[in-house]
């Protein structure tokens, strides 16, 4: 729901500039075809809190990928 918060936690693949966000703390729901370098934990977040997500990404987008797969994944330029 709009202005809920959640805990979520946010994930880096080893040596790229893509990154996923999962509800699970060792975010073992993250397909690891996606990163075969291994997904390395960064911070957890509060997603919907006021602080913003540390992506050019809302906290709605992150949180509509959570509830549809379980996760949600980006990668940064390109």
């Amino acid at each position: 729901m709009p202005g809920d918060t959640r805990t979520a936690f946010l994930f880096q693949c080893d040596g790229e500039e893509l990154f996923a966000v999962s509800p699970e703390r060792g975010g073992a729901n993250i397909p690891r075809s996606s990163c075969t370098q291994g997904w390395l934990f960064r911070q957890e977040l509060q997603l919907g809190a006021q602080d913003p997500v540390p992506a050019p990404i809302e906290s709605e987008t992150i949180i509509r990928g959570l509830i549809d797969r379980g996760y949600y994944i980006w990668r940064v330029g390109r």
